[in-house]
């Protein structure tokens, strides 16, 4: 124990010195910004950084009252709600095929994973040429069929699902190479006791598959959440936020008011910044109480 004790303080310097650059990094670009908007949110503020003043709470207070807030946080919502379904959802379906180690399921795997490597902002723009209805394939195709022409990206009922369709079909890919890993690491002999009994594939899949692969279920659930509420280069890209503001989201809003639109008032930018800072917490509290614990309990 002596030994232990008189090793422990070098052991731990050791320690901290592993993780002083991952600390660095997630300082400058993580909590120095994170303190600098709360500080700007205070203030009367512009891009120009003139006529610098104390604003209090007051960009708070005008944000409840912004209903160009209220849309974007509707949006953002709207947007998380179907997308995370849908991209976890079609990563689970597509498991059951490719969660097997031979060469076809491993290019499939590949496959689909292509997209996510690939910046969003490029596909945003290769969707957006397709789904043009002018000179888009899409449209092109579906009028052979005799479907007539339609504005995917410029009707206000259809902009929104079709960034949410884009976003799931870059995304699942990563989605899917996770829960793989986990069905993979599933043991073989509860597959072959079910086969015993008689089991067939549907029934695998809801009493072992699914509640072995829970815990990565959930952690999929949370992360991608977490990234659906900040969504913005798909919907800047594709829709510019329109038509109508139908796909403006809270972090485009945020762009919007401290980059694009005079007087460039970053005080209130980071005002809505702080708030979905406070949304996303929120969020991914309740989350974590009653996705992920639950994850972890069943892995237990």
């Amino acid at each position: 124990m002596s030994k232990k004790k008189k090793f422990r303080p070098h052991q731990q310097r050791q320690a901290y010195l592993f993780i002083l650059p991952s600390m660095i990094i997630l300082s400058v670009f993580v909590f120095i910004p994170l303190g600098a908007s709360l500080v700007i949110s205070l203030l009367n503020m512009n891009i120009f950084m003139k006529d610098i003043s104390f604003a209090g709470i007051h960009n708070f207070v005008k944000l409840f009252s912004d209903h160009r807030v209220a849309n974007a946080t509707f949006n953002s919502f709207y947007f998380t709600l179907f997308e995370v379904p849908l991209q976890v959802g079609l990563a689970l379906m597509l498991t059951m095929y490719v969660a097997k180690n031979n060469k076809y399921t491993k290019l499939l795997r590949s496959t689909y994973y292509l997209p996510f490597v690939c910046s969003m902002t490029a596909m945003g723009i290769v969707w957006s040429m397709m789904l043009d209805p002018n000179m888009g394939l899409v449209p092109y195709w579906l009028s052979k069929i005799g479907i007539d022409s339609i504005s995917f990206l410029k009707d206000p009922n259809l902009a929104m699902p079709t960034v949410i369709a884009v976003t799931a079909w870059k995304g699942f890919g990563y989605t899917l190479t996770l829960l793989t890993a986990a069905v993979l690491n599933i043991s073989s002999s509860l597959y072959e006791a079910a086969d015993m009994d008689g089991a067939g594939q549907w029934k695998k899949f809801i009493h072992i598959t699914i509640p072995g692969i829970f815990p990565t279920i959930s952690f999929c659930i949370v992360t991608t959440t977490i990234s659906s509420l900040q969504v913005f280069d798909q919907t800047y890209v594709m829709t510019q936020g329109g038509p109508l503001n139908r796909t403006e989201t809270v972090v485009q809003y945020i762009y919007d008011r401290g980059f694009q639109t005079a007087p460039y008032d970053l005080g209130y930018a980071s005002a809505i910044s702080v708030y979905l800072f406070v949304i996303i917490a929120i969020v991914t509290f309740v989350l974590k109480r009653f996705v992920l614990n639950k994850g972890e309990e069943a892995n237990d």
